[in-house]
């Protein structure tokens, strides 16, 4: 039933999930084992009132003697059989609770787990696949894993001990019917492996189509402004529509393999029961069983079937759960590229000088960076310009680490980076990118993001340098004011200031700005402008910039081009050459400027 594969994902699964919960799993194997006895009692007391029913009482007073009934069996029965029953709904109630809970709480440890690496992982691996795809994993895949897990606990261990105790009463009533049941139900096991196979291959297909639906859904509500500015409305609602009617189809395939089984158990279960009559007539007849006997064999009969469906049943379900397990665990066994050296030294910042040593990048396959060198003094401020493409951003995102060269050696204050732990290096630096990217919290706690520690006092300092103390005040709260999911609720310079702000409240000794002005309005840029330079004095600062205004004052301007740097100077002195950066001041109509 189970491949190889499968044993190791389940073998993963209670070694590092499930074990580590031992006590829940005593108790709830306590309760199940106490809802089998209790369901085993009721063929044994259902036989033995049809014994007094037809008189027949001498061999059933010697088979329940252990009963102790008293002299008005009739009386002390339903009483039994109540008692029995509310044993028995207890014990399934806190055992279903026990069980669900347990299960819900592996899968939450499981989410936990996922989220976790995936903030902790490279931008290549989080940037590799849609977030939509990534939350389809956490949450879809975890559902079908919870209801694995659920099934696994009740169908392999209460169920198995129901069958077990309804076999074990069915042979203490007639081992010859015994033997015919048995006989019977192992023919469906072939046809039901089958139907498990087909469910996993389905199960994958539909969980990678889910991930795509949520990944097309989170793109389309995102860029929902441009599909209104360009009437793409209709066209959108085509795609999302065609995406569920695949997705319906994949749902009902799977269904439609679950409801085979039913069937198949249910053809066996009426050759078994009629075959059980034939026999049991017949046994009757000779004398070799009593009317009671059979009543309570069928009755154990009867109550083994639930079990046996649920065994039959239980193949496809973990088929489908296995594959999302994969799924999981693939993303979970995605190792960082970037990593860090055992015992690494923290990065010891003295000046601040960076050089960038023939520095070579590639992503995805594609040359982004080659044989780049440059320096970068102590407190200088060198800016980056160049067409889109040109590798401007990817030397802001190699200085942090974000991603490793290929070739080449980039060192701080003489320290290679790649030989510094990875959160000192991180925690000399601070950026503002051209997105900016706030959280759904407050004003307040969107700017110490970078120091969580600091004060109010400090908070509003940084704001006011950053240009945004004004708009703030006027918020509905102030500085406790919440900005909204991915800060929905300010305008785009506004959300700009505030990153601004967290850099500055960070006050790092290098400063990275990656087109940090490029969405904010005239008036706005100039008196960031004016923030940043003062935030520029005695920090070492690298400047990616479209708008090449705002670096004219730079120290060293690298002009970049098909990932090499092509021109290097003052602003002046690169006018003078009326080379590529001339070409870009001109489409900018700063030539004139200058």
């Amino acid at each position: 039933m189970i491949k190889q594969s499968d044993r190791q994902i389940l073998r993963r699964l209670w070694a590092d999930w499930v074990l580590v919960y031992r006590g829940r799993l005593g108790l709830i194997f306590l309760l199940m084992v106490l809802v089998a006895l209790a369901g085993g009692l009721y063929p044994a007391l259902i036989s033995h009132v049809f014994d007094l029913l037809s008189g027949k009482t001498d061999s059933g007073t010697a088979r329940f003697a252990f009963l102790s009934l008293p002299d008005d069996p009739f009386v002390a029965i339903p009483a039994l059989i109540i008692l029995v029953a509310s044993i028995k709904a207890a014990a399934m109630y806190f055992q279903v609770l026990s069980v669900n809970s347990l299960a819900l709480r592996i899968t939450t440890d499981i989410q936990k787990a996922m989220s976790g690496h995936l903030i902790t992982s490279d931008l290549a691996i989080v940037t590799a696949e849609p977030a939509g795809a990534f939350i389809s994993r956490i949450m879809n895949d975890l559902n079908l894993v919870r209801e694995a897990l659920v099934r696994l606990a009740n169908n392999l261990v209460r169920d198995i001990l129901t069958i077990i105790v309804m076999v074990g009463v069915m042979v203490w009533f007639s081992w010859l019917l015994s033997l015919l049941v048995l006989a019977v139900y192992p023919l469906a096991m072939r046809p039901i492996v089958r139907i498990g196979r087909k469910q996993r291959a389905a199960s994958g297909a539909l969980q990678e189509h889910l991930e795509g639906v949520t990944s097309l859904l989170a793109e389309t509500l995102q860029g929902i402004r441009m599909v209104k500015a360009y009437q793409r409305e209709e066209a959108e609602k085509t795609r999302s529509g065609s995406a569920f009617d695949i997705l319906y189809e994949k749902l009902v395939t799977l269904l439609a393999g679950r409801a085979r089984i039913d069937p198949i158990l249910e053809v066996l279960g009426g050759f078994a029961i009629a075959g059980v009559i034939g026999v049991a007539a017949w046994q009757v007849q000779i004398g070799a069983m009593q009317v009671g006997d059979v009543v309570g064999f069928i009755t154990a009969l009867l109550m083994l079937v639930q079990p046996v469906r649920a065994i039959g049943t239980l193949n496809a379900v973990t088929q489908e759960g296995m594959a999302a397990a994969a799924r999981i665990f693939q993303l979970l066994d995605k190792q960082n590229a970037i990593t860090q050296k055992p015992n690494a030294p923290e990065l010891r910042i003295e000046k601040g000088q960076i050089s960038f040593r023939d520095v070579s990048f590639s992503y995805g396959g594609t040359a982004v960076l080659e044989k780049v060198s440059f320096e970068v003094g102590a407190g200088e401020t060198v800016a980056l310009v160049g067409p889109s493409g040109s590798g401007k951003s990817s030397i802001i995102n190699l200085l942090p680490r974000f991603y490793d060269v290929a070739s080449g050696q980039i060192l701080i204050d003489g320290q290679c980076i790649s030989d510094v732990s990875i959160d000192s290096l991180r925690r000399q630096m601070a950026l503002v990118s051209q997105e900016a990217v706030l959280f759904d919290d407050t004003v307040a706690a969107n700017i110490r993001f970078g120091r969580p520690d600091a004060d109010e006092g400090r908070v509003e300092a940084a704001a006011k340098a950053a240009a945004a103390d004004d708009f703030i005040q006027h918020l509905e709260g102030g500085y406790q004011a919440r900005v909204g999911a991915t800060g929905n609720r300010l305008s785009g310079g506004q959300r700009q200031r505030i990153s601004i702000a967290r850099a500055m409240l960070k006050d790092a000794p290098i400063l990275l700005l990656d087109e940090a002005t490029s969405a904010l309005d005239a008036q706005s840029e100039k008196q960031v402008q004016q923030a940043l330079e003062r935030l520029s004095k005695g920090r070492t600062s690298l400047i990616v910039a479209h708008r090449l205004a705002t670096i004219r004052g730079a120290d060293v301007i690298l002009v970049l081009e098909a990932g090499k740097i092509v021109e290097r100077g003052r602003h002046e002195e690169l006018l003078a050459k009326k080379g590529l950066y001339a070409e870009l001041c001109a489409l900018q109509s700063l030539a004139g400027e200058g």
